[in-house]
């Protein structure tokens, strides 16, 4: 289950780091696949093969993850009914650092694990104006992979919030993380941990 999971995050990862997403008039999987070759266009970029432009490629790669994920719609989600025990400054506070954990921890990998991983764009399902699903296909060491995203629209701008693989949901398996935490600590608590968690991934680099 644990590398499942792993495999998961990489795809997951390849997935939200894409290009700011075009205009609402748009559809969603025309929206996705445009970002999705922008991105991969950045991970393929020969001028950063060499280290010592890692840490720059993984800045591009972080500002462009942020303005295509919907970092806020997944952590209210991911937090639940739990969400409504922090404050308005908690909040965007749990939103910056959970962000930024996540980008830390995964976009390294994202990194070292790309190998030319191919994207089939299938289709896509409205459910309303501002929610849609948009399935894909990821082809990683010959095994297909189907994938399902979430997407939602604010600002005139489709971003993703949740991704489904394998039978694994990325809110869901958070959510249950974050549950089982919340039940002894605080907010405060909880973004305290999630910044040592970064200062301990910072030393790691």
């Amino acid at each position: 289950m644990i590398w499942i999971m792993r495999k998961i995050a990489f795809f997951l990862l390849l997935i939200i780091t894409v290009a700011p997403s075009l205009s609402f008039a748009q559809q969603p999987l025309e929206t996705l696949k445009q970002n999705i070759e922008k991105s991969i266009r950045v991970l393929e970029d020969p001028q950063f093969e060499d280290d010592s432009r890692k840490a720059e490629q993984q800045q591009i790669l972080w500002e462009i993850m942020q303005q295509t994920f919907d970092f806020k719609e997944f952590s209210r989600k991911v937090l639940a009914s739990h969400w409504y025990k922090f404050s308005a400054p908690q909040r965007n506070e749990f939103v910056k650092v959970f962000s930024e954990f996540l980008a830390k921890f995964y976009l390294g990998k994202l990194q070292d694990r790309y190998n030319g991983q191919k994207v089939n764009f299938l289709k896509q399902q409205m459910i309303s104006n501002s929610k849609t699903l948009v399935e894909i296909e990821v082809t990683w060491k010959k095994m297909k992979v189907p994938l399902t995203l979430r997407m939602t629209n604010r600002s005139r701008k489709w971003k993703v919030y949740d991704l489904s693989a394998l039978g694994i949901n990325a809110v869901s398996n958070y959510r249950a993380q974050f549950k089982s935490i919340l039940s002894q600590e605080s907010p405060k608590q909880i973004i305290g941990r999630l910044k040592d968690k970064i200062a301990e991934l910072d030393e790691k680099t």
